[in-house]
């Protein structure tokens, strides 16, 4: 909250009293009072998405340890193309860059500056899903360490992409061919109130959770396709401290908070414990966040292990998402102790715009990317 608004609220919150006795032989006096404290309620109520930096979401990024494999197993159990890079320029029928051999992949100082990862070989495959208003990224980096650590779902910092799709009993046979490891507690899609739904690892051990789309969204569907709607999921430690990050710097619009039941839980593959679920909406584009909290035994094993996220790491999950005001948000980020992972904090200029790294409370990547005027 603006500190000059806090200070007109707290005086008006102050005045209350006096006011109170002042008007007590006034019929109004009610209303008036009512009327003030409506205010001021409603002032308390976090920054309106209208007021956020955020203006929609490029990609959704995670890094991959062999691109080629990583590819096939999306565009062969979910339909998922190649697709032309959201910086490349609005070119008619020109048609998506293949996936550039190891041998010719890329080296930037820029890009080392962008991710910190000076000395660094990486290339990038662009993707789109079906009825998908976002892209979907595989970042591959050579010639750094990296790790390999395989997150689950309770893990700070672990994410997952949610696939809605047409035919869940369609998927499930060709997740059986790719023999992509069942997280799911019996190995078989599970009854949940949005749908049945089974939580898989890609060939990475990157979490993917396959739900059935209802009857009403694929009807809904602009265009064929198995994927009906995708969204994502980040896991934290503390919900508010995460919601601190997303709903009160970024502007992120929280829709509900739940409690999880217990088959959620098994599609996670929990069999104790506590999931809260918050969703959340990314101003200016139709994308679901699910942010998820887990409360487990302390002598559940295995424990949680968070995650301290760099962007060459197998399986790092990195938004890309597009602001206005960049200088700004840099400022009130820095201010409010978050961290970095761009050398200096500092911006990379492209000609599509400047680009630069940020870290959320649970070391998940966020990319801020401010076009220039002539790229919006």
């Amino acid at each position: 909250m603006d500190p000059g608004r806090r200070s007109v609220l707290e005086t008006l919150k102050e005045q209350v009293p006096f006011m109170r006795r002042a008007l007590s032989s006034v019929s109004l006096v009610g209303v008036v009072l009512a009327s003030i404290v409506l205010w001021a309620q409603q002032a308390d109520q976090p920054t309106a998405s209208a007021e956020s930096p955020v203006r929609g979401l490029y990609n959704w990024i995670h890094s991959t340890g062999d691109a080629e494999r990583n590819f096939s197993f999306y565009r062969e159990v979910f339909g998922i193309e190649l697709a032309r890079s959201p910086f490349a320029g609005n070119a008619a029928n020109v048609s998506p860059e293949p996936i550039r051999p190891v041998s010719q992949a890329g080296s930037d100082a820029l890009v080392w500056d962008l991710t910190n990862t000076h000395g660094s070989r990486f290339r990038t495959v662009f993707m789109r899903a079906a009825n998908t208003p976002f892209g979907l990224e595989l970042s591959e980096f050579f010639d750094v360490p990296r790790s390999e650590r395989q997150a689950n779902a309770w893990d700070p910092g672990a994410s997952k992409l949610i696939f809605m799709v047409r035919d869940l009993d369609a998927i499930v046979p060709r997740l059986k061919t790719r023999r992509a490891p069942v997280v799911t507690i019996g190995g078989m899609p599970l009854n949940t109130p949005s749908g049945r739904a089974i939580l898989v690892r890609d060939p990475d051990g990157y979490l993917v959770e396959v739900r059935q789309a209802s009857s009403a969204a694929v009807t809904a569907a602009k265009t064929s396709g198995d994927v009906i709607e995708t969204a994502i999921w980040i896991s934290g430690a503390r919900r508010e401290r995460a919601l601190a990050f997303y709903e009160k710097l970024l502007g992120f619009q929280v829709r509900t908070t739940r409690t999880a039941n217990d088959s959620e839980l098994r599609v996670n593959g929990l069999t104790e414990g506590r999931l809260t679920q918050t969703t959340m909406a990314i101003p200016g584009i139709e994308v679901t966040v699910v942010l998820a909290e887990f409360a487990r035994p302390t002598t559940a094993t295995p424990a949680a292990m968070p995650f301290e996220w760099r962007v060459q790491d197998v399986g790092a999950p990195q938004f890309q998402l597009e602001v206005a005001g960049l200088d700004a948000l840099l400022e009130r980020t820095a201010r409010a102790g978050y961290r970095f992972l761009s050398v200096g904090a500092k911006p990379i200029q492209r000609p599509f715009g400047r680009f630069v790294f940020a870290i959320d409370p649970d070391g998940i990547l966020v990319e801020f990317v401010e076009p220039t005027a002539n790229a919006r």
